[in-house]
């Protein structure tokens, strides 16, 4: 027994021998078979060779097994590492043809990979405001509507305004001609519900709204609208919808500069000048511009000025960077003839203005998979107001109608001088799996006097700051969703939170010729924020006192909507229905009824629903067809303002139609492009303070014409008809809009 077990000790100790003689080559042996990791990196472009964002890169082993899953960054890269081998790779966009079985071999000298995608089923577009960062419109969840720099063009635009109202879910009210206020209500939001932006830069008042009637159409590249709450991505304002103006950037080639003119005139003693200059290089591109427009209109004292500059300039230090600066002034003069289908034109009461609005911006390409970027912008923003002289009593008329009372349109001076600073810093991170994570913080510095500037004028001042953080996700190549939040310590209504999140869902997608283009449906939902204006907050006025204590008004809204491509570019059906509640809207409320003065309270809750229809096609060969419409139902469920009638609860909101849409017919043969378009408006509630009891303002339509012919290849002459059949109406009530007018003009390079 004992030698037995002597035995089986020596064998034990001879098995354990080997193994530790035998173990280094054991290990070198495994590390030899080990597989060797390789880097790649690769680009996607279009057939024009712009880089394309966003697009899901997959990459399959030899079995068909997934090993890597890819989305380019904004420059169209994307890297990664591998086992040395052979794979197939496969690129996926919305809008072109998937591109499948490109072989791709990773080994220590894999070149860098260029891909295109070509075959465009729609003109699919990269949209910034929807997410913060370039993405494709085919990927988005919410509701976009991109005006790009063709249509500028082609509608030979002198403002912003009038491009606006082809925009379905949005309607635009101006106090009659051309240089009186404009505002934008979007989605039967107020109209200091809309988000304006600047290449980044803020454009509204602090929590109020912003006057498009000063905005020229001037050295703009293009507008993206996007429509319902978007306070997770940029704060507070943005409670209904938030439009972005980006301005031109040079794309000549070389640095000298190239220029550009245009003339023209018009009805009403109407004359506009623009010129322009721009140039690019591989690291430098500018393009600078000024226009100005006068005109007398149609009433005494309705004369409008404005002169426009505009400069955007950037530099690329060194690759993957770039260091921009954006500056931009709008000043003018308006006469204010005042609601005149009411009363006598005022004879000397005008507005002047000076806008200007700067930003310098530093983004870097740190990897394929991260990018950051800081900004410094600022908007200081001077309006001043003025009736010299009291005109005497007047009594108002219209319609047959008498005001029981005599009116007097007393002097007065008033003085809104503002200015918003931010500092921002956006990290964009490109994850595993398909995600794109964006967070960023911002630091914001409001100030501004207001009131009447020989009195008391409010004088205001309040800091605020944010976090923001949002996750998109490629579920695959057909499922896109994102979510995301911001968090707000605001200076004068303390802490909120503003979350969203979006789904897009690709039901068809189609082969490179089929006639049915891409199926999609879509929907978001979110929370708005609106911080209380600086004359809500701060006024010193005895009559109207500001209050230190208001919450912040809030908005929940939701969307869904269906998107139907056609191939071959034959156009688009769009269908949306969409549902808004806001809450602790702020209004006036007399507190003492032996002078009439009172405060400001959180106190209106109102609601606003509807649909959206948006068509595009190109029926025939050189023809094309747009058109919206858009059903808005709206009621006032807790009066704003408890004194005032017009706003009592069970009122439609006021100067927001039900029915409203859109249609414009082109037709393009050789070098001519013809177009006729119309407007419409429906009957809306309206208010006027002259007890002429008229409760609504009716609905109107209007025809335009435009002809524009192409001398050379960036040379054209247009005439433009607006309201053709001279039709006699008013956006806002008492305040008539132009009648039959024309304007006809020469443009080169632009």
């Amino acid at each position: 027994m004992e030698s037995m077990s002597v035995h089986r000790l020596l064998l034990l100790t001879l098995i354990v021998l080997a193994a530790r003689a035998g173990a280094p080559q054991s290990a070198a042996a495994a590390q030899e078979a080990a597989p060797v990791i390789r880097a790649f990196r690769g680009v996607v472009l279009d057939p024009s060779g712009a880089a394309l964002p966003r697009v899901l890169v997959r990459i399959r082993r030899s079995d068909g097994r997934e090993a890597a899953a890819l989305l380019t960054n904004a420059r169209g890269e994307f890297s990664g590492e591998l086992p040395e081998g052979s794979y197939t790779l496969e690129a996926r966009l919305a809008g072109f043809a998937p591109l499948a079985d490109y072989r791709l071999e990773v080994s220590a000298s894999t070149p860098p990979v260029t891909l295109t995608l070509e075959l465009p089923h729609i003109r699919d577009q990269i949209v910034v405001t929807a997410t913060r960062s370039e993405a494709p419109l085919t990927q988005i969840g919410g509701s976009v509507t991109v005006l790009a720099r063709s249509y500028w063009d082609a509608q030979a635009q002198a403002a912003v305004a009038d491009g606006l109202r082809r925009v379905a879910g949005i309607t635009v009210m101006q106090n009659g001609a051309p240089g009186q206020v404009a505002t934008l209500f979007v989605r039967g939001g107020n109209s200091d519900y809309t988000k304006v932006l600047l290449d980044g830069i803020p454009l509204n008042d602090p929590g109020g709204a912003y006057n498009f009637a000063d905005l020229a159409a001037s050295g703009i590249e293009r507008v993206e609208i996007v429509r319902g709450p978007q306070s997770a991505l940029f704060g507070s304002d943005a409670m209904a919808g938030t439009v972005q103006i980006f301005t031109r950037r040079g794309t000549s080639e070389g640095l000298n500069p190239k220029p550009a003119l245009a003339l023209e005139g018009g009805s009403y003693s109407s004359t506009r000048f623009a010129a322009g200059l721009e140039g690019s290089s591989r690291r430098l591109d500018y393009m600078a511009s000024f226009s100005r427009m006068d005109t007398d209109n149609n009433v005494p004292n309705g004369s409008f000025h404005n002169a426009t500059a505009s400069v955007n300039a950037g530099f690329r230090p060194f690759a993957g960077s770039e260091l921009r600066a954006v500056v931009r002034s709008e000043a003018g003069r308006a006469g204010v003839p005042g609601p005149w289908a009411f009363i006598p034109p005022d004879a000397d009461e005008y507005y002047r203005h000076r806008n200007l609005a700067g930003g310098l911006a530093f983004s870097q390409q740190v990897s394929t998979s991260w990018s950051q970027k800081v900004s410094y912008t600022v908007y200081d923003a001077r309006r001043f107001s003025e009736n010299p002289s009291d005109s005497g009593p007047f009594v108002a008329s219209y319609q047959g109608r008498v005001s029981p009372f005599p009116y007097t349109a007393y002097a007065y001076q008033f003085l809104n001088a503002t200015r918003r600073q931010t500092l921002e810093y956006q990290n964009t991170l490109i994850l595993p799996g398909g995600h794109l994570f964006t967070a960023g913080a911002a630091y914001e510095h409001e100030s501004g006097t207001i009131g009447d500037p020989r009195a008391r004028p409010a004088r205001a001042r309040r800091n605020n700051y944010a976090v923001y953080f949002q996750d998109e996700a490629a579920l695959g190549s057909r499922v896109f969703a994102a979510g995301g939040v911001r968090l707000e310590q605001n200076d004068s209504f303390g802490f909120a939170a503003a979350p969203r999140a979006s789904l897009a869902v690709h039901l068809h997608r189609p082969a490179p010729q089929e006639f049915w283009g891409l199926t999609k449906i879509r929907a978001s939902c979110g929370q708005g924020i609106k911080e209380p204006s600086l004359m809500q907050s701060f006024s010193s006025s005895p009559y109207f006192p500001g209050n230190p204590n208001l919450l912040p008004e809030r908005a929940v809204s939701c969307d869904a909507g269906l998107e139907q491509h056609f191939g071959r570019q034959a156009g688009m059906l769009e269908l949306t229905w969409f549902s808004s509640r806001y809450r602790d809207q702020i209004g006036f409320a007399v507190t003492d009824y032996t002078t009439f003065s009172g405060t400001f309270f959180n106190v209106g809750r109102s609601m606003a629903r509807g649909a959206e229809v948006l068509v595009r096609a190109a029926p025939a060969r050189r023809w094309e067809f747009d058109a919206g419409y858009t059903y808005l139902e709206t009621k006032v469920l807790a009066a704003v303002s408890p004194d005032d009638p017009a706003y009592a609860a069970g009122r439609q909101l006021m100067r927001r139609p039900r029915h409203s849409g859109y249609a414009d017919l082109r037709w393009k043969p050789g070098r001519w492009t013809l177009e006729a378009g119309g407007i419409f408006v429906g009957k809306r509630a309206d208010v006027e303070y002259f007890m002429l009891n008229v409760p609504h303002n009716p609905g109107y339509g209007i025809v335009n014409l435009l002809a524009r012919f192409r001398l050379a290849e960036s040379a054209s002459l247009f005439i433009a008809v607006r309201n053709v059949a001279d039709r006699r109406y008013m956006e806002v009530l008492g305040y008539p809009a132009l009648g039959r007018n024309w304007r006809a003009g020469l443009r080169l390079g632009m």
